[in-house]
């Protein structure tokens, strides 16, 4: 089972890091192309349109045909996706790369439904911690290595992520196994959605509240504390260490002594009173102790509330629940900047991050009512 776990650890983090490389490049990329403002927002926001189409549908096949060939298919789509990127010699076949990128990198909830196969329930969020460590770890190397790499030509960034996916992609095929509890049934049924709803909205709620930051902290620190660039890209990086220690060690520890249930409000608490601190703030260190604060909310909350969609979930329908849950989580991503950018130009920039620590404690109120009993598996 260690391997097993060390293997979609190793194969999340690599394709996180390549996703990484190119998604900084974006904006500068387009802008080549002489597009506008609107084209490079349908160019970003595209790869996240076709994750919510695509989540589910990878997660059910999954439950269907298997982890181990729907993880494989989508990383040889995803190096495909960075070849053309690679390629583009306009705009449109740029866009062509993110919707191809979007489709098949959604395989996230089947990472999570392949943990959850070879993890016993009461290691379920430790399992899911470190799943979470390995998306932060690719988060913070990606961007570094792209801006490295970025330095010779966009094309270069896209052969280097195209490469990384490739030998991803060989290395679960000869290495990642089919998990024994796919291989002794398949999906019956429809995944019970009642059940979740309180674990669906968490997930929306928790990941809105911190992907307001994505739009308003770059600002924050430009017309606020006048930081350069490169000061807000070590504020991310800061970020990204603080999300793969809590994942990859807290929540290991403390889900087995609190509970996921309260381990997820915990960290819908925690989310809220950093971004209500960060406002307030007067100095750089306190800056840093509330948004580390927020981070660790985020990052004690995501995998307990998957972690327990897992355990409340037949064996046999891990991908679909685990996929719905993803979904969620992507409407959080798309729903959190949009309402962050709506707001800065209304009342300023301050008030994205009372919405943000609004949406926190709405988080952990749905966290509250998840329940916590786990029907029997299929």
């Amino acid at each position: 089972m260690k391997r097993q776990l060390g293997i979609v650890f190793a194969v999340v983090f690599v394709d996180l890091l390549g996703f990484g490389i190119v998604l900084p490049l974006l904006p500068t990329y387009a802008e080549t192309f002489h597009v506008s403002p609107a084209a490079i927002g349908l160019l970003v926001t595209s790869f996240s349109l076709l994750q919510l189409v695509a989540v589910p549908i990878w997660g059910a096949l999954s439950d269907r045909f298997g982890r181990r060939p729907v993880l494989i298919v989508g990383l040889l789509g995803s190096t495909a996706s960075y070849v053309l990127f690679a390629l583009a010699g306009s705009y449109w076949a740029l866009l062509v790369s993110r919707i191809v990128a979007g489709a098949m990198g959604a395989t996230v909830g089947v990472a999570q439904a392949y943990i959850a196969d070879v993890t016993a329930p009461e290691r379920r969020a430790h399992a899911m911690g470190l799943l979470g460590a390995a998306f932060a770890m690719g988060f913070i190397f990606g961007p570094a290595l792209g801006g490295m790499v970025s330095v010779h030509s966009y094309a270069a960034a896209g052969v280097v992520a195209a490469a990384l996916c490739a030998i991803n992609a060989a290395v679960a095929i000869v290495w990642l196994p089919e998990t024994p509890r796919h291989e002794a049934g398949r999906a019956r049924g429809r995944v019970p959605l009642r059940g979740l709803l309180a674990a669906l909205a968490a997930t929306f709620l928790v990941t809105a509240s911190f992907a307001v930051i994505h739009v308003t902290l770059p600002l924050f620190g430009q017309k606020v504390w006048h930081d350069s660039t490169r000061k807000m890209g070590l504020l991310f990086a800061y970020m990204g260490v603080i999300s793969a220690v809590v994942q990859g060690g807290l929540v290991g520890r403390l889900a087995p002594r609190v509970g996921e249930k309260r381990l997820a409000a915990l960290g819908g608490l925690l989310l809220a009173l950093g971004l209500a601190w960060v406002p307030a703030v007067s100095s750089h260190p306190a800056l840093y102790a509330a948004l580390g604060l927020l981070t660790a909310g985020s990052a004690l909350a995501t995998p307990s509330i998957s972690a327990l969609v897992s355990r409340r979930t037949a064996a046999t329908q891990q991908g679909a629940a685990l996929g719905f849950t993803q979904t969620a989580a992507t409407l959080g991503r798309i729903a959190g900047p949009s309402l962050a950018g709506f707001l800065i130009g209304a009342s300023g920039l301050g008030a994205p991050f009372w919405a943000g620590a609004a949406l926190g404690v709405l988080g952990m109120v749905a966290a509250v009512l998840m329940p916590t009993t786990a029907p029997a598996s299929a």
